[in-house]
């Protein structure tokens, strides 16, 4: 489970299909480790990329229900590999109609692009 206290596909969608700034997709945030926890199954949560190994072999080698729940940069965009034009115009409207964190989500885009080189 993807935790970025957002409905994150809503976000996007608006953002990179319609060209607006996203609209009514903030989220209080939940612990959906503890939901699942008061659910019976057993919660876990990765907040680092490098406890997800250990974390998703404990939630996996656990004998019954598990939920992991990792948190994530909620102004990561879930593009494709591969954004079209379409798309890289319709997130510029949308920066410029006045896009709540439009610096962040900019900045978090471009270290993605370097990583990618590196």
């Amino acid at each position: 489970m993807i935790k970025n206290n957002v409905l994150g596909q809503i976000k996007w969608e608006q953002i990179i299909l319609e060209g607006n700034p996203e609209y009514g997709v903030e989220l209080q945030p939940i612990d959906f480790a503890k939901v699942a926890e008061a659910c019976g199954a057993r919660g876990f949560t990765i907040e680092h990329p490098e406890e997800a190994e250990s974390i998703l072999r404990e939630a996996l080698s656990h004998k019954g229900p598990s939920v992991v729940q990792a948190v994530v940069d909620p102004n990561e965009p879930p593009m494709p590999g591969k954004a079209t034009t379409e798309q890289a115009i319709h997130l510029a409207k949308a920066l410029l109609r006045g896009q709540k964190d439009a610096m962040k989500i900019l900045k978090t885009i471009a270290l993605d692009e370097v990583r990618e080189v590196i």
